[in-house]
């Protein structure tokens, strides 16, 4: 090579490290062999300068390669930087997907998370334009490219998706990658500590090859993310458990506040108790604790005193009622209106009066709470200071009449006067039983009635005694069934009377609860019955089978009479039942005239009275007197049987 060519070649050199200094265009390193051409250069000189154009292109396509590079590790820098920072877990998501499209220069990105309940994917954030997918696309399992990336626990890419075989797919991933325009796409999978959180996803609308250089960043990428979402589930689940723990604090600081403010005004008012102060005192004590004004009624709904200041409009004295009825049944403070509330003030289940608050300012929690402790101390005013309208000793006298002792009628009719009751005025008794079982509801029913009534009450295992003035007794029964079924409390009713005098009460108690067992054996629910209404069923359908009762309550007249004038009317009876009801046939069986037979029928006829023949009564008659025959049978089958023979004449017979 001469020394032309030499000096033409280096100046061609020089020309193209001017260019990459001036990190000139591509293009323009054509210029150099160009120009030489032109020159009339051999074909040596530009052979070796197209030579040195390629080493200058290869050296500018280089530099180019490290440059972006650098410019994506700064950009993996920077996302760790914002990785680092406190963010919530949807931000940090949507973070995430905006680095993943931004550090490749790609249409859109998205991040799939991974539920370890359900084993299903879902789509939670994304970057880009989207139009097809939505948040809440549900990855379909064992296709596309996050599910292969997870099974290889590496990214997993294609630069044409639709048109790769080697990807399994699936109608639902293929239809939102067209709808999307999607050609390229790369799934990462997101890993912390072992744990598969979710996958990764960037997408292009053209084809593109990624680089392996491009798939380590993704990954890597994909590693901060995961890192930074695991440690962001930690730090969202310790401060839920701050949260968690913060609120208990403060409940527990709340709640001990109000138990120390209820410990004070339960203190300050069992120190008025204690001194003697009566209702009217402790009223305007619990007044200004509750910082409104304050009724106290009585079990009967009467005012028993007030303090503060009252209502422009008094509460309604009918729903107020109503809501007292509740507050004993619920055993709790009730709303009655907008601004007043009713708080039950009772002692051992007995029912002494309401407390009844206004004021203007709606009850918190703890204001309740304080309410309800107030009325429970005006409860001891009451039942210490009780007196003929005090609940409780009204159902300890209906306890007493229903299990009276040796000599105690006089002591129960002195107990009855000192509550205001007559013993000497006719009177019912009733048994009702609930048919949803006895409750606080049921009691407080029960005790409402009873006061309405003027008469006794007293709760008895699954039954509600009553004693009730009246004449009778079965239009009382109705009229207790009537107002139970309004109040919500339907009974069924076993009833007897009317009676006058202590000594009764305990027997007609039975004969009502034997009715009330009679009607539950009949399956009848919410109705009324007598024992005399059901005969010998009270005796032959419960399980206390009172046969002396039954058959001195049937016959006792009879039985009295043959015993006092030594007649045999029941002998008479049993006669003339078994020869169907013929006076002439029974006079045969007896060996007597038959005017004597119709003499003694005349005498049963006053004794039992005059409708003793009728079938259902001549039926419990004939059951009274088998009964009396067999037991009589049992009791002499030891002596002498008795001669057979015409029967003695009678003082009746004479009459």
């Amino acid at each position: 090579m001469g020394e032309v060519q030499v000096q033409e070649l280096f100046d061609g050199a020089l020309e193209y490290l001017e260019l990459l200094a001036a990190e000139a265009h591509p293009a323009r390193f054509d210029e150099p062999v160009d120009a030489a051409r032109r020159a009339g250069a051999d074909h040596d000189t530009l052979a070796a300068l197209d030579r040195v154009r390629r080493l200058a292109r290869d050296i500018q396509t280089n530099f180019q390669r490290r440059q972006e590079r650098d410019t994506r590790h700064a950009t993996l820098l920077d996302a760790a930087r914002e990785f680092i920072h406190p963010h919530d877990f949807g931000e940090l998501l949507r973070l995430t997907c905006r680095r993943a499209r931004t550090l490749f220069s790609l249409d859109m990105a998205y991040i799939s998370l991974h539920d370890p309940v359900t084993g299903v994917g879902t789509v939670q954030a994304m970057d880009g334009h989207c139009s097809a997918l939505t948040p809440g696309f549900t990855v379909p399992r064992g296709a596309g490219l996050g599910n292969a990336a997870t099974a290889t626990n590496a990214p997993y890419w294609t630069s044409d998706y639709l048109n790769d075989t080697t990807i399994t797919h699936s109608p639902e991933i293929d239809s939102t990658v067209r709808a999307e325009g999607l050609r390229a796409v790369i799934a990462v999978p997101l890993r912390s500590n072992g744990t598969y959180l979710g996958a990764l996803y960037a997408g292009h609308r053209a084809v593109r090859h990624f680089t392996p250089e491009e798939v380590a960043q993704m990954g890597t990428l994909g590693e901060m993310a995961a890192a930074a979402l695991d440690t962001m589930k930690w730090v969202e689940s310790v401060r839920a458990g701050a949260r968690e723990s913060a609120d208990e604090a403060l409940a527990v600081e709340r709640e001990l506040r109000m138990a120390q403010r209820l410990a004070r005004a339960q203190s300050a008012l069992l120190d008025e108790v204690a001194d003697g102060a009566g209702p009217r005192q402790l009223l305007t004590t619990v007044a200004e604790l509750l910082d409104g004004w304050v009724l106290l009624e009585d079990a009967d709904g009467q005012a028993r005193g007030s303090a503060g200041v009252p209502p422009l409009t008094p509460p309604d004295p009918a729903a107020l009622r109503a809501v007292a009825l509740e507050a004993h049944a619920d055993r709790r403070v009730v709303p009655c209106g907008a601004d007043h509330w009713v708080a039950p003030v009772f002692s051992d289940r007995t029912q002494l009066g309401q407390l009844v608050l206004h004021r203007t300012t709606p009850l918190d929690e703890d204001t309740t709470r304080l309410v309800y402790a107030c009325a429970r101390v005006v409860a001891l005013v009451m039942r210490r200071r009780g007196g003929p309208e005090d609940p409780a000793a009204r159902e300890e006298l209906l306890e007493a009449l229903l299990t009276p002792g040796p000599g105690s009628a006089n002591r129960l009719r002195t107990q009855a006067r000192a509550v205001g009751l007559d013993l000497s005025e006719p009177y019912v008794v009733l048994a009702a039983r609930p048919t949803d079982g006895m409750t606080d509801r049921v009691r407080a029913w029960a005790r409402a009635y009873a006061r309405d009534r003027h008469g006794l009450q007293v709760c008895r295992d699954d039954h509600v005694a009553l004693l009730l003035p009246g004449e009778d007794a079965v239009a009382e029964g109705h009229a207790t069934t009537g107002r139970a079924a309004t109040a919500g409390c339907p009974v069924t009713v076993g009833v007897d009377g009317p009676l006058t005098g202590p000594e009764p009460v305990a027997p007609a108690y039975r004969r009502a609860v034997r009715a009330l067992g009679a009607l539950a054996t009949l399956g009848a629910t919410c109705c009324v019955a007598s024992a005399g209404d059901l005969g010998s069923l009270t005796m032959l359908l419960t399980e206390e089978r009172d046969v002396d009762a039954f058959v001195r309550h049937t016959i006792g007249p009879v039985l009295d009479f043959d015993a006092q004038r030594s007649a045999d009317l029941v002998v008479t009876l049993d006669a003339y039942f078994l020869s169907g009801g013929s006076p002439t046939r029974a006079a045969e069986q007896l060996f007597i005239h038959p005017n004597t037979v119709s003499r003694r029928l005349e005498r049963v006829s006053e004794l039992l009275g005059a409708g003793w023949q009728e079938q259902a009564k001549s039926l419990e008659i004939q059951l009274a007197l088998r009964i009396h025959r067999i037991r009589q049978s049992l009791e002499s089958k030891d002596e002498p049987a008795r001669p057979e023979g015409p029967a003695a004449p009678d003082a009746l017979d004479a009459v």
